[in-house]
């Protein structure tokens, strides 16, 4: 449903929380023209566009500027400029609410606020571009919008899973765990060390976000559609026998996790991992490139969070990073955005992104060059996985649950858990 613009910039405040993730809701669009003008050229003629992009780690800030650079070299009469701010998508909802919608901008087209601003008229339709023929058909097939179009470049993919260090694991005689009985051992066994088995950070209940995700997709197949058939009435959370089992296994998790998880920040608990403070660590992708910057030397590799059989081990997977163009940006700055993405679609270039960030690209010929990644790349090829929440439930009813996870870590009441899952669904989806 189309928002007011002073709804909007409330509820921005509670989405900007989603992962990498997500904007609200879209205002309505009842400006015919709103064309910024927000890029200028220089006296020599350079042309600047800004390239708003939403990853604050700073892998992927390295992996977009060694682009950038390279861009701008081979073209002297553009100068794109990447901005990158906190809470980015908060940010990029209130621009949009305010008519200034940066040229270039990264979002997420699986998104349902994605969907309001497509079916608002805010982002430039990209499907006859012939760049979009670099890109893989399943990443293609997850971005297609209801008219048929394709309104943003799928640049690289994310997952959710557990990085673990290869040198603990081999020095201890473990193996990957593919149910999870044989995690509960691995845990069981290091924790026998002395090792610390698992590194959690609980302080951002956007990051206890993220866990809530990977635990509910890995554990329980429909636990998604559970949520959905509750934002419509259809079901409560409370007594759900896979919910109660998710939960359970979740504190399970706890038990063997660093003590102080729920003050733990993502940043400060990925250079303890990458240390050797844990053996392993549950968080996405996008964390790669940080994990590695912190410790060049660590010998590196993730799983997926597994279920009680390999079978029914799903992962949490999606469009990490989608290249967009605004529609009401001049015709100037289109073609110069246009040119930008073609330039971004080039394989070679796209591998600059793929070995700074470390996540799975989206164009056809990159090749992920990390081995320690397999198991989880076999994973999302297998087709054992489900896109983010925010694909079908909205950013409000996602957000909330992640506060009452949130809640959860430090209660570790599993009864409660559930009851106040179902109070929040009902709250939120009411607003």
């Amino acid at each position: 449903m189309k928002k007011k613009t002073a709804l909007l910039l409330c509820i921005a405040l509670a989405a900007a929380n989603i992962l990498g993730c997500s904007s609200g809701a879209e205002p309505e669009n009842t400006t015919e023209d709103t064309t910024q003008k927000t890029e200028s050229k220089s006296e020599d003629g350079v042309l600047t566009i800004e390239f708003f992009q939403q990853k604050t780690e700073e892998a992927a800030q390295i992996g977009y500027n060694n682009i950038i650079d390279k861009f701008n070299e081979e073209n002297p009469d553009i100068k794109i400029e990447m901005n990158t701010v906190p809470d980015a998508p908060t940010v990029l909802t209130s621009r949009v609410a305010s008519g200034d919608i940066p040229t270039i901008f990264t979002d997420f087209p699986t998104q349902l606020q994605f969907r309001q601003k497509v079916e608002n008229g805010y982002i430039q339709d990209l499907s006859d571009q012939e760049f979009m023929k670099n890109v893989e058909q399943s990443a293609l097939d997850m971005s297609i919008q209801e008219d048929g179009k394709y309104y943003a470049l799928p640049f690289s993919r994310n997952y959710m899973g557990v990085w673990y260090n290869i040198d603990i694991f081999e020095e201890n005689d473990l193996e990957i765990p593919q149910t999870w009985d044989e995690f509960v051992q691995v845990c069981e066994s290091l924790k026998a060390k002395g090792i610390v088995p698992l590194g959690l950070h609980g302080k951002d209940p956007a990051r206890v976000g993220h866990t809530f995700q990977c635990c509910t997709v890995a554990w329980d197949p429909q636990g998604v559609e559970t949520i959905e058939q509750a934002v419509a009435g259809e079901k409560k959370i409370e007594g759900d026998a896979a919910f109660t089992a998710v939960a359970e296994k979740m504190l399970t998790l706890l038990s063997y996790a660093n003590e102080d998880a729920l003050a733990m920040s993502d940043m400060q608990c990925y250079e303890n991992f990458a240390n050797g403070q844990y053996a392993m660590c549950i968080t996405g992708s996008y964390a790669r490139g940080t994990i590695m910057i912190a410790n060049p030397d660590l010998n590196l590799g993730i799983f997926p969070l597994p279920n009680d059989t390999y079978e029914t081990t799903n992962t949490l997977s999606g469009i990490d990073a989608a290249v967009c163009i605004s529609a009401k940006a001049s015709e100037e700055e289109k073609e110069a955005a246009y040119k930008f993405l073609e330039f971004l679609a080039q394989p070679e270039n796209a591998q600059l992104f793929c070995d700074a960030e470390g996540a799975p690209a989206c164009i056809t010929g990159v090749v992920h060059k990390d081995e320690g990644v397999q198991p989880m790349l076999d994973l999302i090829s297998a087709g054992q996985v489900h896109d983010w929440m925010a694909s079908t439930i909205d950013n409000n009813v996602v957000t909330d649950l992640y506060n009452v996870t949130q809640g959860f870590w430090s209660e570790k009441n599993v009864e409660s858990y559930l009851k106040q899952m179902d109070e929040s669904i009902a709250i939120t989806s009411a607003e």
